[in-house]
């Protein structure tokens, strides 16, 4: 049977419009999803296989889809310079974000992943915390969706959890802050399904305050301290986030296409005594970092090796652990190379894709720098070495990721190369130099215990005691600093008010709300004297 003329055009044309809808399926350039956890200790995912108390099984089937970094670091062991080298994809050393309650002005000056993806063409949002400044201020980062929430009061919104662009201002979903940051993250890749995107979701958790409601509570049974079943509810709620996201993209079949990333911001806090204390305050956070050694606010293992798992089906070869050092830098500027963009050398990252797909099999960096305050730190191959003031310790990772056995007199050579590189690194830096400031007491105490094996000092209840009239105590920073209990520059609403039973409650909330003009939750000595 012959075809009509006009009905082999028909075909001709519809053969066409495949072919260029095919085209079009194959160039979309794929989404970036960044999950940053908060205070998350290297120990606490099932799929580390460390303890069986977790519930992790939708970080683990990611997991089994992708690739477990074993030596996946951040920047620093504290929150918001780490976060602020998430996202420029530099170092923060580089602007002057040394550590919590540092200026803020070189972070502003900086390009971020979202400014720069926009260019390309992408759609860029977030959810969850953000500590980089105020909250009415992330759009100016190159975030176009924001959904700020990351306590179980109202936080800032332009969009809604039906992905309805409102009119920016407080957000109003009664939800707890860890699933309104899961609910948001849904809504918008339901949104933005058909054109490539980014989106950071930020969840503030297992970060105190804890706060997990009876739903994850209930999870754990039994006897365990209280702050332990706190921190796995919390974790529980961010496996139902990962879950919820996971499900989202493969409804809208979107899974193959989009590269996403798990990241904890730091190593847990333990305050060497992880000590249970009532209530969900300041102190250990309940996550752990075993057998890594050290906490938050060290540059040792277990202050900066932190869970980190990449997954993208179809592209990544799934199961697997990659051995080789990479760091939170590295998304920057694999994103920028997804995104089609000119490579930036300014990036301290490198394209990870090459690498875990097994095109490029050497290791994606030479060496790995960082400086926190009164530490510094260079990891090149399997070794380390760790400088605290006028202490140094060299380790060979290969051996002893537990930092145990300081080989520093041993390999005298290895340790004067590291420390001539990790020097001239830090000229490079804003202020140059090995430190910025002394090492701390609080520092000295970790450094003794962790490093050096002498006993745990006594434990500081979080007790207030009563002054006197003296006004050498009623000085406004003699009292930010008595308050900041954990030395960390920034002040809680827990650490303000103390022991709740002999303090106006009332009146310090409200004194701390009026303060915290930028609503991230805490007050740095800047806000603090400011009243």
């Amino acid at each position: 049977m012959r075809l009509r003329p006009v009905a082999i055009c028909v075909i001709f044309f519809c053969l066409i419009s495949v072919v260029e809808l095919i085209s079009v399926v194959e160039a979309r350039r794929p989404n970036v999803i960044v999950i940053f956890t908060d205070d998350h200790g290297w120990t606490d995912l099932g799929v580390q296989d460390i303890r069986d108390d977790l519930k992790t099984p939708h970080i683990d089937a990611m997991a089994a889809d992708g690739l477990r970094m074993t030596n996946g670091y951040v920047t620093a062991p504290q929150c918001v310079p780490s976060r602020a080298g998430l996202l420029t994809g530099k170092s923060q050393n580089r602007f002057g974000v040394e550590s919590n309650g540092e200026s803020l002005t070189g972070f502003n000056n900086e390009s971020t992943i979202t400014e720069r993806l926009l260019k390309a063409g992408y759609a860029t949002g977030m959810t969850g915390k953000w500590h980089l400044g105020p909250p009415q201020e992330i759009p100016k980062h190159g975030f176009q969706d924001v959904y700020y929430k990351n306590a179980n009061r109202p936080g800032w919104a332009n969009f809604d959890l039906d992905g309805n662009r409102v009119r920016p201002g407080p957000e109003t979903s009664k939800l707890y802050h860890l699933d309104a940051n899961s609910a948001a993250a849904a809504a918008f890749i339901k949104t933005h399904r058909d054109e490539p995107f980014f989106f950071y979701c930020a969840y503030r958790a297992p970060h105190v305050p804890l706060d997990a409601p009876p739903k994850y509570l209930n999870r754990f049974p039994g006897e365990m301290p209280e702050r332990r079943r706190q921190a796995l509810a919390m974790i529980s709620a961010i496996d139902d986030g990962v879950g919820l996201i996971r499900k989202t993209l493969k409804q809208e079949g979107l899974l193959e296409q989009t590269l996403i990333f798990l990241i904890g911001d730091n190593g847990a806090p333990l305050k060497i005594h992880k000590h249970d204390a009532p209530g969900g305050g300041p102190g250990w956070d309940g996550s752990l970092n075993e057998p890594l050694n050290g906490e938050k606010g060290m540059l040792t293992e277990g202050g900066i090796r932190v869970p980190f798992v990449v997954s993208w089906p179809g592209t990544i070869a799934g199961g697997k652990d990659y051995q080789h050092p990479v760091w939170s830098l590295d998304v920057a500027a694999t994103a920028v190379a997804l995104a089609e963009l000119p490579a930036d050398p300014k990036l301290d990252g490198v394209n990870l894709i090459p690498y875990l797909t097994g095109e490029n099999e050497k290791p994606p960096h030479e060496r790995l720098h960082w400086r926190w305050v009164a530490q510094s730190a260079i990891r090149e191959g399997d070794w380390k070495l760790l400088i605290g003031g006028p202490r140094e310790y060299l380790y060979d990772l290969s051996k002893d990721k537990e930092e145990k056995q300081n080989l520093i007199t041993d390999h005298p050579e290895i340790a004067k190369q590291l420390r001539s590189k990790l020097k001239s690194w830090t000229q490079e830096l804003q202020p140059p130099g090995l430190a910025t400031k002394p090492v701390a007491e609080t520092w000295n105490n970790y450094f003794d215990f962790y490093l050096e094996g002498k006993p745990a000092p006594p434990l500081r209840p979080n007790t207030d005691k009563k002054s006197s009239s003296a006004p050498k105590q009623r000085d406004p920073k003699n009292i930010y600093q008595q308050r900041d209990r954990n030395q960390d520059g920034q002040l809680t609403l827990a650490e303000l008010i103390g022991d709740p039973k002999t303090r106006n409650v009332p009146a310090l909330t409200k004194r701390f709300r009026l303060l915290d003009k930028n609503n991230d939750d805490v007050l740095t000595l800047k806000e603090w004297l400011s009243n």
